[in-house]
């Protein structure tokens, strides 16, 4: 009987053999990393039966609508966690096979697979298991409207396929005629000829493991890819919140706090194990999104272990510009900011922000939002303005009550100072009317003849008020008296011009 100090040597021996037959890295097909095949939770797997991503493209020239559709058999439900987990299993396998693989490939045991894939208790009811995922993964079919790469052909394609083509069980006949000695599988031909073209992307396996979470591995496979397609002026990657959840896939949420909610923690992950230098949330302005779902910018910065990867692996289809084109919503270049935009950045600069901050916020944020908070900035008790008003305008808070009582009285004022310029303006209209219409009747008097010129004078005397009258005798008369006697003038001649007792023929 071994010692205890002998069986725990051997059992760190045991521990080591198990650790190194562990890969250091998973060359996965890089297709099958950008866009979805299997569901990430088992929940999802009962009322999912397809998954869908579409976008719009523009090559040669032209813009063109592309699209990738998961579709699964109705009788073997749709792939998930557990499907995804014996996929990467047999990624394995074909690591250790050498180029060029042909079909069909060897997949062992079922009772080696359980081992790669750590299960501890195995037996008849995880065989099956693993049998049926086989099953259900043949039967998920692909179409790929211009998605799908090929680099054997260098060309998009038009196709309907599937990841795998075939599964032939130990015991059962072979294509040969022979009888199949351990468990067979055929490959999709796609998916094989970009494996044997080396159209691979190189995964960090034990990396892989340790991020645990379906979101955060997910993350980890489609941002590795992305982030190859950075350049030395590109800081970041950005992806529309709408975009991740087609390609993850996850539930759509309508509220930022639910869809933080349900990334965040993934994020952290990333972040915390330097995958992630930072990552970012932005608000999408109203002008550029008129969409029915809520939306928002989410911003990818590569950490140190992002960067010693891409630094560490370097493989050709890295170089070639299809990668980039197949990957959804590249960074567009920055475009010159508008006068109003360059004195957004100036302003916010002023209040201590860094000039790259607030380039991004202007570049990225709800040019009003950011407006209201250079003014409410100032009506918080906020020690460090600068930090505060960074994340008041990316998350758009609420502004403080005392802004907005001020902004509403502000609003009250400028409404009647409106309403008096309106006033007065309309009084000046009044007043230019009349005093043209005074021209023209005094234009008509002076056109009259001296005996209807004399008409008029007695006929306005009669209709003048006594006090009136009486200020006509004295020698001076005032110049309200002489307005009065105009306007009541004018007011006679316009009648008599009314009733037609004078014309205006010859004005």
């Amino acid at each position: 009987m071994l010692s205890l100090s002998e069986q725990r040597k051997k059992q760190i021996q045991s521990n080591k053999k198990r650790k190194a037959l562990l890969p250091e890295i998973t060359r996965s097909e890089v297709n099958f990393l950008i866009f979805p095949f299997f569901a990430l939770w088992d929940k999802d797997i009962h009322k999912r039966t397809k998954v869908e991503y579409k976008t719009v493209v523009k090559r040669e020239g032209k813009k063109l609508e592309i699209s990738w559709k998961v579709s699964a058999n109705p009788e073997y439900g749709y792939p998930g966690p557990f499907d995804r987990k014996v996929h990467k299993a047999i990624e394995q396998l074909i690591n250790q096979l050498k180029l060029p693989i042909q079909n069909p490939i060897s997949l062992g045991s079922f009772y080696s697979l359980c081992k790669k894939l750590n299960i501890k208790k195995y037996g008849g009811r995880e065989y099956k298991l693993i049998k049926k995922t086989l099953q259900r993964i043949i039967f998920t079919g692909v179409e790929s409207r211009g998605t799908f790469y090929s680099k054997e052909e260098k060309k998009w394609i038009e196709d309907n396929f599937h990841l795998y083509e075939r599964v032939i069980f130990k015991g059962k006949q072979l294509p040969n005629g022979g009888i199949a000695d351990t468990n067979y599988l055929f490959l999709g031909s796609w998916y094989l000829n970009n494996i044997n073209a080396r159209y691979v992307k190189p995964i960090d396996w034990k990396y892989y493991k340790l991020l645990k979470t379906p979101i955060a591995t997910r993350l980890y496979e489609l941002l590795s890819v992305k982030f190859y397609g950075l350049n030395n002026k590109e800081r970041f990657i950005r992806y529309r919140y709408s975009t991740l959840c087609s390609l993850l896939p996850i539930t759509h949420q309508k509220y930022k706090s639910l869809a933080k909610q349900q990334l965040d923690s993934a994020h952290k992950k990333l972040k915390e194990t330097e995958f992630l230098e930072k990552y970012l949330w932005r608000s999408i302005a109203s002008t550029q999104s008129n969409q029915k779902e809520k939306d928002w910018y989410l911003l990818y910065y590569p950490g140190e272990r992002a960067k010693k990867e891409m630094r560490k692996v370097k493989t050709e289809f890295f170089e070639s510009q299809p990668i980039k084109e197949a990957l959804p919503e590249p960074k567009k270049k920055p475009q010159s900011f508008s006068k109003t935009q360059i004195n957004l950045v100036n302003q916010l600069v002023k209040l201590n922000i860094s000039k790259i901050t607030a380039n991004d916020l202007v570049k990225y944020s709800n040019q009003q939002i950011i407006k209201k908070w250079i003014k409410a900035i100032y009506y918080t008790k906020a020690k460090d303005k600068a930090a505060y008003l960074v994340k008041a305008i990316k998350e758009n808070w609420q502004a403080p009550e005392e802004y907005l009582k001020a902004e509403e009285n502000e609003r009250k004022r400028k409404e009647q100072e409106k309403i008096k310029l309106a006033k007065e303006k309309k009084e000046k209209e009044e007043q230019r009317k009349r005093q043209e219409e005074a021209k023209k009747l005094d234009k008509i008097y002076n056109s009259l003849n001296p005996l209807k010129q004399k008409e008029v004078k007695e006929e306005t005397e009669k209709r003048l008020p006594f006090f009136i009258k009486n200020q006509l005798k004295k020698e001076k008369i005032s110049k309200l008296t002489m307005a009065t006697l105009e306007n009541k003038k004018r007011e006679i001649v316009k009648e008599w011009l009314s009733s037609g007792k004078i014309k205006k023929e010859g004005v």
